[in-house]
């Protein structure tokens, strides 16, 4: 189930992957001509951000490109803007230094690889100001290829440094979830429970709860709030029946990341399953 998951991710980036070597390779005096996949290479691991011959010049034109989708998102009337820098997106691939091995100042210590992040926020920031702003990011995560030899220090060092912006909140994904498939069964909270005693601002915490371990991580003031996935899903009538303590549909893994309806848009909410049940009496 895992790989099929990373296999779709993977898919559904491919067709991205040669725009992005093109670009890089003209902005860097590469060779245009060259061979995409010899820059990006396999899942989760864009090989090309380690050749130094990627330079800082054009991973400031992709800061550039991440506060226009802010400024666009900003004009087609949303409310905010929420930064991806986990499970393995291309900020969450400059923090882990399982993958950047770059020797320039985007990679080796903490501070450099945390930099790429760091100007992002500002830029997306410098639109929307800070309470308009969040960020998501999986501590100790390994999804999609990525891993970090101290991953306590970075992300209490990311966490501290974006204090400073005043974000809207931290969403934190819990590293017992790799994907979408909870790895450590019976694991607590722990990503949103440490970094609560460093980030001053509001917290989602996410990955692996259920209506009772959600409202616990509330209670104990480790989050302000939780978010669900697979239940959501499964369940388009969620926070009803959590607050009635209504039974849950189950979800089904085999149609997560798929490409059409099935799985998606046809689970019943609770009164029609009911309805549905009844019937069959």
């Amino acid at each position: 189930m895992e790989e099929n998951h990373e296999r779709r991710s993977w898919e559904a980036w491919a067709h991205v992957l040669p725009t992005l070597a093109y670009r890089a390779c003209v902005a860097c005096g590469l060779d245009e001509r060259r061979n995409p996949c010899q820059l990006f290479g396999q899942p989760g691991v864009l090989a090309g951000f380690n050749d130094k011959r990627v330079c800082a010049s054009w991973l400031a034109s992709i800061v550039e490109d991440y506060r226009k989708a802010a400024e666009r998102a900003k004009a087609a009337g949303f409310d905010g803007v929420e930064l991806h820098a986990g499970n393995g997106y291309l900020p969450d691939q400059f923090l882990q230094d399982g993958i950047n091995k770059r020797t320039d100042m985007y990679g080796g210590s903490i501070e450099n690889r945390s930099r790429f992040l760091l100007q992002v926020v500002d830029a997306m920031v410098s639109v929307w100001g800070g309470n308009r702003v969040a960020v998501r990011i999986a501590p100790s995560g390994t999804w999609n290829g990525v891993s970090d030899s101290n991953p306590i220090a970075l992300f209490d060092y990311v966490a501290r440094q974006l204090n400073r912006f005043g974000l809207a909140y931290l969403h934190i994904i819990e590293p017992r979830i790799k994907g979408n498939v909870l790895t450590s069964e019976g694991q607590g909270h722990v990503a949103a429970a440490r970094l609560r005693k460093i980030f001053t601002g509001k917290i989602i915490a996410a990955g692996g709860f259920e209506p009772d371990t959600a409202e616990a991580a509330v209670r104990e003031g480790d989050a302000d709030l939780v978010a669900f996935g697979r239940h959501f899903v499964a369940n388009p009538d969620l926070p009803k029946r959590i607050r009635l303590g209504l039974p849950l549909n189950a979800y089904d893994r085999d149609t997560f990341y798929t490409f059409d309806a099935r799985g998606y848009t046809d689970y019943p909410f609770y009164e029609q399953r009911s309805a549905s049940l009844a019937s069959t009496l």
